[in-house]
């Protein structure tokens, strides 16, 4: 991973703990957490509160969600909202941890200037034995504590407000009114300061999870919800055939099928496609990669269009019976004469390595995640939506594929990530 933390693709959008009282306010978390304290004087934490430092110094690189389920947070500023969750067990804690900044703000905003707010995303699921565990997840809540006991204080003042305002001889009862004063001095006005964080409780409609070997939830409106995951039936469709559908995801007939007809799949659609500049951009990268692996000892990074042109005029015998790249070739014909329709009769696997989600439904995220998995030559996509499957990848590349690697996520990453995601996944059909 070296690679990917000198280029800043790894760990940089981290907030930086460098202040004593911070470093001070985490331990405390820590320690409430049962765990060993820091001695470092500095580190990183993304919006969850993970340190990658912390983490190998604890030797645990789950130390912040032991069991994969039950997610725990520490928050030390309002500014951990723009950052994403490394390497998260379920792919909703993102998404779950910036709802809970963004609907919380003002409440987090005032805590966080003297306290450190943490605690778990409690989902009633303690551990995951059988696939019951994880289809039982269908809503989750925050459940907050404070180092300095700020929070557990604003509460305690306003259940003190609301006993003294529902019995009528509050009025003579000295210690309910000396605690209320005590309390507001610590904490100020809870009935309008809104101190106490009022959101915690959210729902989580679809998921990818790292149990089972990795597989995707997805919930219908009617009906039971649809698993898709490795293998052809595992042991746990056997036994719950009554709670879910299963679909391998190797059958890409049936999942196509699925995203198509529950409206989750964006159009094979040839504007987008050419703006895109998908289809271009997985054949370069798989060529590249088919280079790579017949000649070895090839700088990757030096192979410009030209180059790679050339180098398939020479070596098309070795290539040509390959069928993605058979099939990347016919679908950049097809967008050059119009002719996107003729795409329309390939196989369900190809179909699914360059089709998107619908960027309006809801699960459009998860969706291109799932699409990644049918692509997973293109470590460019992978890395936008599927930061496990990539580093997976990553760790299987040798030097000269790495090297390559950090520098296409380079070229595509630094000048504007956000315009790429827009280009690749947000654009409009018409």
């Amino acid at each position: 991973m070296e690679r990917l933390i000198e280029n800043r693709l790894i760990y940089n959008a981290m907030y930086h703990v460098d202040q004593p009282h911070m470093v001070a306010r985490y331990n405390l978390a820590l320690s409430a957490f049962g765990l060993p304290e820091t001695k470092r004087e500095a580190f990183v934490v993304d919006a969850a509160g993970f340190s990658p430092e912390i983490a190998g110094d604890l030797g645990d690189e789950h130390y912040l969600d032991p069991f994969g389920i039950n997610q725990r947070f520490i928050i030390l500023s309002p500014a951990q909202e723009t950052l994403p969750v490394i390497s998260p067990q379920l792919s909703s804690t993102t998404e779950l941890m910036q709802a809970f900044y963004r609907q919380n703000a003002e409440s987090l905003r005032l805590l966080t200037l003297k306290d450190v707010v943490f605690g778990e995303i409690e989902d009633q699921t303690w551990r995951v034995n059988t696939i019951e565990d994880i289809l039982s997840i269908r809503q989750v809540e925050f459940q907050l504590r404070t180092g300095g006991n700020l929070l557990e204080q604003a509460q305690r003042l306003k259940t003190r407000i609301d006993v003294f305002f529902a019995r009528e001889e509050s009025w003579q009862d000295a210690e309910l009114i000396n605690e209320i004063l005590r309390l507001s001095r610590l904490v100020g006005d809870v009935r309008y300061n809104n101190l106490t964080p009022r959101h915690t409780r959210f729902r989580i409609p679809s998921f990818w999870t790292s149990h089972f070997g990795g597989i995707y939830i997805f919930r219908e409106e009617d009906g039971v919800p649809v698993v898709i995951g490795s293998g052809k039936s595992p042991e746990f469709v056997r036994e719950n055939e009554d709670l879910l559908r299963y679909i391998p995801r190797q059958d890409a007939d049936e999942v196509l099928a699925f995203l198509q007809q529950s409206g989750r799949l964006g159009k094979l659609e040839m504007k987008w496609l050419k703006r895109s500049g998908l289809v271009k951009r997985r054949s370069t990268i798989f060529t590249v990669l088919q280079i790579a692996a017949l000649e070895p000892g090839l700088d990757l990074r030096l192979m410009d269009e030209r180059k790679q042109h050339r180098w398939v005029q020479e070596n098309y015998d070795k290539i040509a019976k390959n069928s993605i790249f058979a099939f990347l070739n016919k679908a950049q014909k097809a967008l050059m004469n119009s002719a996107v329709h003729k795409l329309e009769k390939a196989p369900a696997a190809q179909k699914l390595m360059i089709m998107r989600a619908d960027p309006r439904h809801r699960d459009a995220m998860l969706v291109n995640r799932l699409l990644s998995e049918y692509a997973p030559f293109d470590f460019l996509t992978r890395f936008f939506v599927n930061k496990q499957g990539f580093f997976e990848d990553y760790k299987a590349f040798g030097d000269n594929e790495r090297d390559y690697a950090v520098a296409v996520i380079n070229k595509a990453f630094k000048p504007d990530p956000n315009a790429f995601w827009k280009r690749i996944f947000e654009q409009p059909e018409e």
